[in-house]
């Protein structure tokens, strides 16, 4: 632990984020949880502690909306390769699957412009089904919040219930992570950026930092979930474990690379079913193994991996975003930590 927190400690104490909470895993449980800095600088500083509850980003493309996508697969209520507009009619483009959704290979866009303009459900709903293809389906990856929100609404549309109701049924209280959810209490969640604009004024606490989602009510298939490092540290211990909440077949459907590309600048991507792969200096460090890795990130300041070779899990959760995502500096630091926690396995830290 004491060389993990002492990257974090040098980072914290030059301003870089406010601070950090930590968990490393096994297969038998936790190796390390540890929480350091401040959960909150404004209007005055506080203390971090282990039941701070952080805005976990796009995280919740891999801890909760891929799950229930795959757990719908595995009970025959969805296909890979479905086409998107067999549940959601109102969608355009009919050569789009799911699986182009998951691996982000749609041609959507990545974003929705001026999304911070946005003010109810319904405008998110008009500006998502408007979207046009900006690539052929299949020929890039573009990471794209549009095409996760297409699969929260399958989600919804398939279920006939919120993000928020299906998630705690399949994922959260089957693994006992009582502090997930998409509407966490105000006092305990960290704060993120303070917001001045049309649509909210005052710093983000207990709601969604992302603006897509935000106008979503709280709920979407890209953003909105909020956790702890101990319940994101319970679905790593799971899957490592083999004890996950979809069967082993379909879990390991997750880890196999599905989609990669490489350009001419030294771009190199890799995606797998809804998570991505470690290429290049990626957040899992130098020795994380390729194959039997999934990785992700959350704009917020989080980022978490599962080494099945290396059997080991972490998860780091920040509010680098707190005060405003101008100072973003968690992001330098995280190949050196993950580089460090897979070549010593969390077990000499």
């Amino acid at each position: 632990m004491k060389e993990v927190n002492d990257i974090l400690l040098k980072e914290i104490e030059a301003g870089s984020f406010p601070g950090a909470s930590y968990a490393i895993v096994n297969e038998s449980g936790f190796i390390a949880l540890e929480t350091l800095g401040y959960f909150r600088l404004f209007p005055e500083k506080e203390k971090n502690h282990e039941d701070v509850i952080y805005d976990v980003a796009s995280l919740t493309k891999v801890i909760s909306t891929t799950t229930m996508v795959m757990k719908l697969i595995e009970d025959q209520k969805l296909r890979l390769d479905t086409p998107v507009c067999e549940v959601l009619k109102a969608f355009k483009h009919p050569e789009v699957t799911i699986y182009h959704l998951l691996t982000h290979t749609s041609g959507l866009p990545a974003d929705i412009y001026r999304a911070n303009t946005l003010k109810s459900r319904q405008e998110v709903i008009e500006k998502v089904y408007q979207s046009e293809l900006i690539h052929p389906v299949g020929d890039k990856i573009v990471y794209s919040d549009i095409g996760f929100i297409l699969l929260g609404f399958v989600i919804e549309t398939l279920t006939g219930k919120t993000l928020s109701i299906f998630a705690d049924e399949v994922i959260f209280k089957p693994l006992g992570m009582k502090d997930t959810g998409y509407h966490p209490m105000k006092e305990k969640a960290a704060p993120t950026e303070l917001r001045n604009d049309t649509v909210y004024q005052g710093y983000l606490q207990g709601l969604v930092h992302d603006e897509k989602a935000f106008a979503l009510g709280g709920e979407a298939g890209h953003a909105g979930l909020f956790s702890t490092t101990k319940d994101i540290g319970l679905f790593m211990q799971a899957i490592l474990k083999g004890s996950f909440v979809l069967k082993n077949e379909t879990l390991d459907l997750l880890f196999p690379m599905r989609e990669e590309r490489k350009y001419e600048d030294g771009t190199h991507l890799a995606r797998a079913l809804g998570w991505d792969k470690p290429t290049g200096r990626s957040s899992a460090g130098a020795y994380v193994d390729f194959d039997e890795s999934i990785i992700h990130t959350g704009f917020t300041g989080c980022n978490m991996f599962i080494d099945r070779k290396h059997e080991v899990g972490f998860v780091m959760l920040s509010n680098d975003v707190h005060p405003s995502r101008l100072t973003k500096g968690i992001l330098k630091i995280r190949h050196e930590i993950g580089t460090m926690v897979v070549s010593k396995k969390g077990s000499r830290l």
